[in-house]
């Protein structure tokens, strides 16, 4: 007669106990525990070794697994949001009108301010960059939202007592906060994206700034027509200290974000095979392990990336990234300062209309930059770039062509627009390419690179004050096309090293 087979704990129990009686065992319930552990309670599934083994493994909160977003993305992307809607209705075009008029009409003056910020950023930033890699980058943001907080306080006094030497300490601060904070926020933030999305939260979180560099000048606009749009240091003073308010959330939201909100990476510039707490690996870690070296062994064997005249073949893409970065910050550092004297002095238009190409020009930013996204998935980031800079650039003598030419300033304005949008769609893609091609721990060094690129932008803002003094400010927009031109040329270099 057979006997049923897992047809249930009572049937199952008897069978083995028949079992040990016709082999001589004696009875011995101990013996079918654990047998019986095996099975769930109904007998149809047996419950593995891996399901057991990650059952008996102690739950932990803290880590976040990296399919789980990270609670620091959504916090940065606020702050990205909020800092950059105060900061367009302070730190653009109504900075530059305020000191142009401070100083009786001196773009020197406006050159001068602006490398005083950006020689405050670079020496701030290095430091920052090692402690943050060193220690904890949260410890940098709360220092920095401190520095921040005097900042703001110390603008707001020098913007309404028109001290031009005020406002330079002011400025000052606002660079060394900007030191600080960016290292360590861009690193935190990389290190919160998951492998292989940072491209996608880049692209949202530089969406975010244009939209927030939108939402100040709309507010700006506002404001200037109340106060009877027309340009005077009083007025820019008034809507300076509405934008500083306005910075003060984005710096408390400083202090909620955390180290403990990064998510595991798989860093491929070293070769370490993480274990178990208790130091040895677990059987299904030994697995997966044998697994994953078999997959590799099958692939064909990669050839060491070559170098490029006295960089290392791993450093090759950083270094030339970096590069392109820095000569394009050089080149825009320049120019942007003195379109709002351009908007004054030679096309004549009000506060309210400079502010509406301020609200414009980051919402054609925005959708360049989604277009940008996706190119930069189709043909390859650096190419998206590259085709952007060059179509940005050729807008650029367009609008230097129509002004000379005296076509109607409507007309002028939309060059504007188009190539200020075109060249600062592609931040993302070059700033992606960056984090992929560094090891995590390293990431806060890098990202002090942007200080340097701030230095190169405000050393070259002064460098453009002397040329629109003596040469004029159409000369310096031919210089500004020109070095921005042979900014895209490291990036020609990396179309077949960079994997997309």
């Amino acid at each position: 007669m057979e006997r049923p087979f897992f047809s249930g704990h009572a049937t199952d129990e008897e069978y083995g106990r028949n079992c040990r009686e016709d082999l001589g065992v004696p009875p011995n319930d101990s013996l079918v525990e654990p047998l019986l552990s095996q099975c769930n309670v109904s007998g149809s599934k047996l419950i593995t070794e891996e399901e057991r083994e990650k059952e008996s493994l102690p739950s932990n909160d803290n880590d976040t697994s990296s399919e789980k977003k990270s609670k620091n993305i959504p916090l940065v992307l606020a702050y990205t949001f909020v800092t950059f809607a105060g900061r367009s209705m302070w730190s653009t075009s109504v900075l530059s009108a305020f000191v142009y008029l401070l100083r009786n009409d001196d773009p020197e003056s406006v050159g001068f301010l602006t490398a005083v910020m950006g020689v405050a950023q670079l020496l701030a930033s290095f430091p920052s960059g090692m402690l943050a890699d060193m220690y904890r980058r949260d410890v940098m943001l709360k220092v920095g939202s401190l520095v921040g907080v005097a900042a703001i306080v110390s603008t707001m006094v020098a913007s309404f007592v028109e001290n031009f030497a005020f406002l330079g300490v002011a400025l000052a601060l606002w660079g060394v906060f900007t030191g600080i904070t960016n290292t360590s926020i861009s690193a935190l933030f990389a290190d919160s994206i998951p492998d292989g999305k940072r491209s996608h939260y880049f692209t949202q979180r530089m969406m975010l700034t244009k939209l927030g560099s939108t939402a100040g000048p709309t507010v700006s606009l506002t404001m200037f027509a109340v106060l009877g749009n027309n340009w005077t240091t009083k007025d820019c003073a008034t809507v300076m200290t509405f934008g500083q308010s306005i910075c003060l959330p984005g710096i408390v939201i400083l202090c909620f974000l955390s180290d403990r909100y990064i998510v595991e990476h798989i860093d491929n510039s070293e070769s370490k095979t993480e274990t178990s707490p208790e130091g040895k690996l677990s059987p299904t870690e030994k697995t997966e392990t044998q697994q994953t070296l078999e997959q590799e062994n099958e692939r064909p064997v990669e050839e060491p990336k070559k170098g490029f005249l006295c960089i290392p073949g791993h450093r090759v893409v950083p270094v030339l990234i970096a590069i392109a970065d820095i000569m394009s910050g050089c080149a825009a550092g320049m120019s942007v300062r003195y379109f709002t004297i351009f908007f004054i002095d030679d096309l004549k238009l009000s506060p309210s209309i400079v502010s509406l190409l301020g609200i414009l020009s980051p919402l054609g930013q925005m959708v360049l930059h989604k277009l940008a996204h996706i190119g930069g998935e189709k043909i390859g980031r650096c190419q998206m770039a590259v085709c952007f800079k060059w179509i940005g650039i050729a807008l650029m003598i367009a609008m230097i062509l129509s002004y000379k030419h005296h076509f109607h300033v409507s007309i002028v304005s939309i060059f504007y627009l188009l190539r200020t949008s075109f060249m600062n769609a592609t931040s993302n893609l070059t700033k992606s390419v960056l984090m992929d091609s560094v090891p995590r721990k390293e990431r806060g060094k890098w990202s002090a690179l942007e200080s340097v690129n701030m230095f190169s932008w405000s050393g070259s803002a002064a460098l453009g004050g002397f040329l629109v003094g003596s040469k004029g400010i159409i000369f310096n927009f031919y210089v500004t096309a020109t070095l921005q031109f042979v900014a895209t040329f490291p990036l020609l270099l990396l179309f077949k090293r960079v994997k997309d």
